[in-house]
């Protein structure tokens, strides 16, 4: 006979002339070969004929009656009804599967593949029960997976060797992500960490990845240590401890993830890479596959240190975010199953990712910071997302069609309306090609589409103008509103899909008080003063009976109104108290930086143990105090009560209140520095106050300087007793004989 033709047969005539032509080489061993054993289920599981396999089963069972004790005849017996089964769905055939299986286990208790036979036909029939009697087995504390999970077990007990149906069963769970399997793959797992086969490298790898997705961190993290400390270059396992570690927020998660990297190879790069190329660039992926073990690491911290350096955290803490990133992905993005098809209006070049598009966009720039979501009869479910950035917010709209391929995004809002039930049944299902036939989508009236079009708008105003304007856009204005609206729904997917962003944020917000003001210099040069405050309310102190030190973590970034980061700091600062903060009390500070005279974007980040806060962007003019011409620089506002002084370049005192609110009954420090005139020159100075938003005066000071230096510092007490609660603009106007500059600033009085 003709092997190679027999390959050609058709599937039911192959598995026949296997089973005809080995009765001895199979089932008349004693020890059932196991290659042998998995080629017969997997011939099985082509045939799709039921005729063919209950004829085989037949005389399976004539077989069987004549060597009632002959275990491999029970086993074969038990693959093809395990097949009729799956084919038919009859509750039967899987209990009579079940029942050969169980005989070959009892016949034979140390072979493994019958208790891996059993258990895979105890999973079977679990799976094969319809969900709602699953929920009732549930309901009645039946575990409908626990026979499986332990007879899978059971197989790799009884033989060490013998691991594969165990590890095969919990990738699966794995793969599927369905909560029963990996509960039931976890059991199991945990079920023979007693014996050898417990401390098999494949076993330990399934048990850290199940526990992991169950979200048991630590026992995960045990597994994954137990391995590297067999093998501390066994680079999977290097990876999954970072994994593991960096999603649940543990920075030392960094080391390994390098370490593992400069030595992975085959598989383990291959799962590097996957996690990489969702964040990196085709030309940066290009010099990581062109590089070796240790070049790899290079090009990933160049890469890692480069991302969004603005956004105040390290390149360390990025990575960490990354794998955050990721996990919330995963556990809410995932696509089932894996892969990526889009049919939609604009094509996108499919990725292999395992997110839909929220999963794609949330894993490069994280959290949004708005999210609305419309549930409209008649509407797929769909959601809208906004992030703020300095140089354009960007908007997604996104919509689950089918649920096969998760939800996708959308150029427009409206693309979403065209795939309800009114547009497609009204024939204005394709809302892109209308528009660009001229034809507007009605959103005015009471048609149908129109309704379903004003309930999705009206859903949106609060994210973008856009959507306002397009409401009340009439018939003329409709064509021009729309489009506007596409081209920045395709503007956004561009920059979405092409940049990614690592703004800095904490689990628990800090309150406290951040003060940055652009005065004061050195030696260095200009500097900008930043202070903050922080009440006792947000600050922990250990129990203690002397003196309590707080640790503030504190950083800065200083960026040009282009995006280019001009200075940085990130440092630890210790604080000492004689005794813990109340709530009423503030842990003040202040810390100055050089910065060069220019207009800049200033972000703050304040950190605790266990709390942290990022300020908006703030815009500050650092005055160039030194060239020619009159100029003024911010100015200082403080008070003796919120004792926050340093001393100037001239051993003045100065002070800053990050506070910015002030009692009326106490003298405001203020303090500014006039820049381009020459010592000796006189000058003007006037202050004026008024309420916040008005134009008259409530004070006015003014006084003549003869200049002391280049530049000029002014130091004056402004007497604020008069003024009752509110808020207040304080202006200070300088004069010479050939300018006038003026800096204002707010501030708060209370009484």
């Amino acid at each position: 006979m003709n092997l190679r033709r027999l390959g050609r047969l058709e599937p039911h005539v192959g598995l026949a002339l296997l089973i005809a032509l080995s009765p001895i080489s199979l089932w008349g061993q004693r020890v059932p070969d196991r290659t042998a054993v998995f080629r017969l289920r997997d011939s099985l599981a082509l045939v799709t004929d039921t005729a063919t396999l209950l004829a085989l089963e037949s005389r399976s069972i004539d077989s069987a009656r004549k060597h009632r004790d002959d275990a491999v005849l029970h086993l074969r017996l038990g693959l093809v009804g395990l097949r009729i089964a799956q084919i038919t769905g009859g509750a039967s055939h899987f209990r009579d599967a079940e029942g050969e299986f169980e005989w070959t286990t009892q016949l034979q208790p140390q072979w493994p593949l019958g208790w891996y036979a059993l258990g895979t036909a105890e999973l079977a029939e679990a799976d094969a029960d319809p969900p709602a009697l699953r929920t009732l087995f549930r309901a009645l504390g039946h575990d409908v997976f626990g026979p499986a999970a332990h007879d899978l077990a059971r197989s790799a007990e009884v033989d060490s060797t013998f691991v594969g149906g165990l590890v095969d069963f919990g990738d699966d769970a794995l793969q599927r992500g369905i909560g029963s399997h990996l509960a039931a793959a976890l059991t199991a797992a945990r079920q023979v960490a007693s014996v050898p086969a417990g401390r098999n490298p494949s076993v330990l790898l399934l048990r850290g990845r199940v526990e992991r997705e169950v979200g048991d961190v630590d026992s995960a993290i045990a597994m994954f240590q137990s391995l590297v400390s067999r093998d501390r270059h066994d680079a999977t396992a290097l990876l999954e401890l970072a994994r593991t570690m960096l999603a649940a927020g543990r920075i030392g998660g960094v080391d390994p993830w390098y370490r593992g990297l400069a030595v992975a190879e085959s598989a383990a790069l291959a799962m590097y890479r996957f996690d990489l190329s969702l964040v990196m660039s085709d030309s940066a992926l290009g010099a990581f596959d062109a590089a070796t073990g240790p070049g790899r690491v290079t090009v990933a911290k160049n890469f890692w240190d480069s991302r969004d350096p603005d956004a105040l955290n390290g390149s360390a803490e990025r990575l960490r975010e990354h794998y955050r990133r990721l996990a919330y992905a995963h556990r809410h993005y995932a696509l089932v199953p894996p892969g990526h098809r889009y049919d939609s209006l604009r094509a996108f070049t499919s990725t292999g990712s395992r997110f839909d598009d929220r999963g794609r966009i949330y894993v490069r720039h994280g959290d949004p910071d708005q999210r609305t979501a419309l549930a409209l009869a008649g509407l797929p479910p769909n959601e809208s997302w906004l992030y703020h950035r300095p140089h354009g917010d960007l908007l997604f709209n996104f919509a689950e069609p089918d649920s096969a391929q998760g939800y996708r995004m959308y150029e427009s809002l409206l693309d979403i309306v065209g795939l309800g039930t009114a547009a497609t049944r009204t024939g204005q299902g394709n809302v892109r090609a209308r528009l660009e036939g001229g034809t507007a989508m009605e959103t005015y009236g009471a048609a149908w589409t129109a309704q379903a079009a004003e309930e999705l708008l009206y859903s949106r105003q609060k994210l973008s103008p856009l959507y306002g304007r397009m409401l009340s856009a009439g018939v003329k204005a409709a064509t021009v509103t729309q489009q506007a609206e596409r081209t920045a729904g395709r503007k956004s997917i561009d920059i979405g899909l092409q940049t990614d962003s690592w703004k800095l944020s904490y689990e628990l917000p800090l309150a406290a008080d951040v003060d940055v003001v652009a005065v004061g210099s050195d030696a260095a040069g200009p500097e900008v003063q930043v202070a903050f405050a922080i009440p006792g309310t947000s600050l922990y102190a250990p129990p203690s009976s002397g003196a309590v030190v707080y640790s503030i973590r504190m950083r800065i970034a200083v960026s040009t109104r282009g995006g280019e980061l001009i200075n940085s700091v990130d440092t630890l600062r210790n604080f000492s108290a004689a005794k813990a903060l109340q709530a009423t009390d503030h842990l003040l500070g202040r810390l100055p930086i050089h910065v060069p005279p220019g207009d800049y974007i200033v972000r703050v980040a304040l950190e605790t143990e266990s709390r942290g806060l990022v300020t908006r962007p703030q815009a500050v003019h650092v005055a160039a105090l030194t060239a020619p011409g009159l100029t003024l620089s911010d100015l200082a506002l403080g008070a003796r009560s919120v004792p926050l002084p340093w001393q100037t370049a001239r051993a003045d005192t100065a002070w800053v209140n990050p506070l910015q609110q002030f009692k009326a009954g106490e003298p405001m420090q203020l303090f500014f520095e006039v820049g381009g005139v020459a010592p000796g020159a006189a000058y003007r100075a006037e202050l004026s106050v008024m309420r916040s938003g008005h134009q008259d005066a409530q004070l006015r000071l003014g006084f003549n300087v003869v200049a002391g230096g280049t530049p000029d510092e002014i130091r004056r007490e402004v007497d604020i007793g008069r003024l009752g609660s509110g808020t207040y603009v304080l202006q200070v106007a300088v004069s010479t004989a050939t300018g006038r500059a003026v800096r204002r600033r707010e501030f708060v009085v209370t009484r």
